[in-house]
């Protein structure tokens, strides 16, 4: 007898689901969960901030004023919707009915190189909507743009520390550059993942009433932990780095 075809979903966001995978700024992640399911999903890493379309129905948990981020600085008057919860409503509803334990073959496809994995939904969505919500046009979670243009899959707590205070130190070289203010402390970078926290649990409350089961739940309580872990252990981290790089005699 002739093999099933394997179906292929694509979800059609407005963020290029269904766009070019070797476009230059193009990640695509494609679970494949058993031989005949397959999703597909595109994300463009330097599609512009602006505010997404809202001319079309939406959930009511992607609306501003639900569960809204104590910290938001989005005035209820001029956006109707969260544009995170706008960027991961199709997604949420793609993956609403699947378990985090359940385990998928991960494909992470990038115009530089392929990432493959096989691993649990939980694992793979974390990364997903993480990319997604720091591609967004949401004032804190966009500050992680810089992060998302090298977007590494899969990566360990230590690189994720490596590339975060990577990055900060960056874009304090170039504000020292332009003649502002620069933080070679990183302080500010522990006040912002500390607000990243407050972001995570507001969100983990809208996805609340979202998913039927808890693959979403989980991963965005993935990303969760990881801010707090992160925030915790910046400075004991930094201190391990250190002997790499100023190693001691």
């Amino acid at each position: 007898m002739p093999r099933p075809r394997r179906k292929m979903k694509q979800i059609p966001l407005f963020f290029a689901a269904c766009a070019p995978i070797l476009s230059g700024a193009m990640v695509t992640y494609r679970f494949i969960l058993s031989e005949n399911q397959v999703i597909q999903i595109t994300v463009d890493r330097q599609r512009r901030p602006d505010a997404p379309p809202t001319d079309m129905p939406h959930a009511d948990w992607t609306r501003l004023p639900f569960h809204q981020c104590d910290h938001c600085p989005l005035p209820c008057s001029d956006w109707a919707y969260c544009p995170a919860a706008l960027d991961l409503e199709q997604i949420v509803a793609q993956f609403g009915d699947l378990l985090s334990f359940d385990r998928a073959r991960v494909e992470v496809i990038a115009p530089e190189r392929t990432y493959l994995k096989e691993c649990d939904l939980q694992t793979a969505l974390r990364l997903l909507l993480g990319l997604v919500m720091a591609t967004s046009p949401c004032p804190v979670l966009s500050q992680f743009r810089g992060l998302a243009a090298s977007h590494l899959p899969f990566a360990t707590l230590e690189e994720t520390l490596f590339r975060t205070a990577g990055a900060y130190l960056l874009k304090q070289y170039f504000l020292h550059q332009a003649g502002k203010p620069a933080d070679m402390d990183l302080k500010g970078l522990d006040a912002f993942y500390q607000e990243l926290q407050r972001v995570n649990r507001c969100f983990k409350r809208r996805l609340d009433s979202a998913a039927a089961k808890d693959a979403n739940l989980n991963a965005i309580g993935s990303l969760l932990y990881i801010s707090m872990v992160v925030s915790c252990s910046i400075e004991e981290q930094l201190t391990e780095l250190r002997e790499t790089f100023c190693p001691k005699g």
